[in-house]
């Protein structure tokens, strides 16, 4: 039961719960202003704090676009005896929490979302379905053999990667492009590890010879074939990266030089000189970034995603341990402060002294943190003024 005690523009719930932390409560922005708590089953308005719509809380899968499209699923049904178990999946309007379709699925694998938000793809044992999200209505389907440890990514225009591991291991490899009759055989390394962010950004690197493939087409982007130019293949970190579905930035060596590299999935490739073993990375729309501390300080530099070209930089007092970029601005957070800046010309909008918890979600009108104690704290993008807070708690 949530109950709501107002005073002034700082608002309590409290929600029963066997135990809340941050790390086991996602946030979801799922349109400009909503937010969505789906093991509470809760929608807060982001500029307000209020509860927009309530669902039956549930611990299943959600997906969303953060604009307007959410999709959720949870086990529905289970026979011991058959051993089966029936998922459903539902589309549900972000606006006032109405379910707009469901659709029971038999022995579900896995499933995700299309970069075009029309389609959903459902793997189950030896089949992969092909639904839409505008009626959840199924509009293709494929035979499968051996797709035990199948994984399924999708493409950052649209369209699906399947790879089939053995061994850990890849062992086969398709493309599925919409309106297409058969899935296509893709010719791949076996030792394959997916980049990938939430929002259908897709980079493949394979260590043995540090190469990095595009995957739609899937071609090599940039690989080290000489261990004279790169003699620290064998003992270099693994690359750190940030991507989204308009490019990416990635660590790497040039020789014995480190360096980042960046680009599109067009085929653009650049790159720019590192200090940090581990810099902190970031794309925000056409704009890649890097943060790297030195001293009581920390760099910020930010180029062109497409060319490489400088598009700022900036040195900030102290160190950040955590920068993340989303709807347009760039969160930096450090142990003392929280500062907000444009992700396109790096100019501060503001400050704001103390910790305030772990970053929740970014939104149209603002930055929504989880503090210690389990409660949420909203920031305005405008100013970081607090707009409220909601609390949590176990009782």
């Amino acid at each position: 039961m949530l109950y709501l005690r107002a005073c002034g523009r700082i608002f309590v719930f409290l929600v029963a719960l066997a135990a809340l932390a941050a790390a086991v409560q996602p946030v979801y922005r799922v349109d400009a202003d909503t937010l969505f708590l789906p093991l509470d089953g809760v929608a807060l308005s982001a500029r307000t704090g209020h509860v927009a719509w309530r669902l039956p809380r549930y611990q299943g899968q959600t997906y969303t676009d953060g604009h307007g499209l959410l999709l959720l699923s949870w086990i529905s049904g289970i026979t011991p005896r058959l051993g089966h178990r029936t998922t459903s999946i539902c589309r549900v309007r972000t606006r006032d929490g109405t379910k707009l379709w469901c659709s029971e699925e038999s022995a579900v694998h896995e499933w995700v979302v299309d970069a075009s938000g029309e389609r959903l793809y459902v793997h189950s044992p030896g089949r992969l379905e092909v639904l839409t999200t505008r009626d959840g209505r199924h509009d293709q389907g494929f035979h499968l053999s051996d797709d035990d440890a199948l994984t399924m990514l999708p493409l950052p225009t649209r369209g699906l990667l399947l790879l089939e591991r053995e061994h850990g291991q890849v062992k086969t490899a398709w493309r599925y492009q919409p309106g297409a009759a058969t899935l296509e055989p893709e010719s791949v390394p076996a030792a394959l590890y997916p980049f990938r962010s939430e929002d259908h950004g897709l980079l493949l690197y394979a260590k043995p010879k540090r190469e990095f493939f595009l995957a739609a087409p899937f071609h090599l982007l940039f690989g080290h074939h000489d261990e004279r130019e790169a003699p620290f293949a064998s003992a270099a970190a693994f690359p750190r990266a940030s991507l989204t579905r308009q490019g990416f930035i990635f660590t790497d060596w040039q020789g014995s030089s480190p360096v980042v590299r960046g680009g599109n999935y067009e085929g653009a490739l650049w790159q720019a000189p590192r200090a940090a073993d581990d810099p902190q990375l970031a794309v925000s729309n056409r704009t890649a970034m890097m943060l790297e501390p030195d001293g009581d300080s920390s760099h910020l530099q930010a180029w062109q995603l497409d060319t490489g070209a400088p598009a700022f930089r900036e040195t900030l007092p102290g160190t950040y341990a955590f920068m993340q970029a989303g709807n347009g601005v760039l969160v930096l957070q450090s142990a003392r402060d929280i500062r907000l800046l444009d992700a396109v010309s790096g100019a501060e909008r503001w400050r704001v002294s103390g910790h305030q918890g772990a970053l929740a979600a970014i939104a149209q009108s603002s930055i929504v943190f989880w503090e210690d104690g389990g409660s949420l704290i909203a920031l305005a993008r405008r100013n970081g003024a607090l707009l409220w807070r909601v609390h949590f708690q176990s009782f």
